[in-house]
């Protein structure tokens, strides 16, 4: 009687034992599904917003590509993951379509971002991409060559970014009469430009601020010119002029040709 009481208990305190692992593997695949379910949405949402949520040409063909063949990966495991969540669905096709007509789009001018909020969101997005395409890279899906081209292109679209939010600031600083500041904001533009000039791209609007700045500490001298904003402001045509380089001045690479 002992010996199958002993037996029973132990096969009693077995069957818990398989049972608590067998939950507990079931509870991790589940937390599994749902990180990941999670991480591939974010992802969609993310890219599609750099995707769709700036004006025409911010990001090159390339850029653009890249974040449609993501978006439609994200969208394709989404389906298999939630099947019955429709969206995934249309949206799959909608990217699919995106992507196919993206082929046949001419390359625009890159515009430039005039909302400060808008340089900070593009900036953030844009994060998010570089460290998609390092760990792409670093899992061999994409191969060195588009790697170095995608981060060269994504490191100069901040930079432009960056050389426009000081171009705005001095403007706006010129527009309330601070001359000073004014100095400072076209001061940073012209030094972003200088620290990535190893190509001399940006020789023209390098010496086009150093008029400009010239000029307003020429304001400067005059203080009744400074409590003046209407005189502080530069011409638009003179504005006009500091604008970044055109993309086109940078080197090319067609990843998809």
């Amino acid at each position: 009687m002992y010996t199958y009481l002993a037996a029973l208990a132990l096969v009693i305190v077995i069957a818990l034992a398989a049972y608590s692992f067998l939950n507990h593997s079931i509870e991790k695949r589940r937390i599994r599904h749902k990180q990941l379910v999670t991480a591939l949405r974010a992802r969609r949402n993310s890219f599609r917003d750099l995707a769709t949520g700036f004006p025409s040409g911010f990001l090159s063909n390339d850029l653009t590509t890249l974040l449609y063949r993501s978006i439609i990966d994200c969208c394709d495991q989404l389906t298999r993951l939630e099947p019955k969540d429709q969206t995934h669905t249309d949206q799959l096709a909608h990217y699919t379509t995106q992507l196919n007509e993206l082929k046949n789009q001419p390359k625009l001018p890159r515009p430039r971002l005039e909302n400060p909020q808008q340089i900070r969101e593009a900036r953030q997005l844009l994060q998010e991409l570089m460290k998609y395409v390092v760990q792409q890279g670093q899992l061999n899906i994409i191969n060195p060559v588009q790697t170095e081209a995608y981060v060269d292109q994504i490191k100069r679209l901040v930079l432009h970014m960056a050389i426009d939010g000081h171009l705005i600031n001095a403007k706006q600083s010129q527009a309330a009469g601070k001359i000073k500041l004014a100095i400072h904001h076209y001061g940073l533009a012209k030094k972003a430009m200088i620290g990535e000039n190893t190509t001399n791209s940006f020789d023209k609007q390098i010496g086009q601020l150093d008029a400009l700045i010239k000029k307003l500490e020429e304001k400067l001298g005059a203080p009744e010119q400074e409590q003046t904003s209407s005189e502080a402001t530069l011409p638009n045509k003179e504005w006009e002029k500091l604008q970044p380089a055109d993309k086109d001045q940078w080197k090319r690479k067609n990843l998809y040709d």
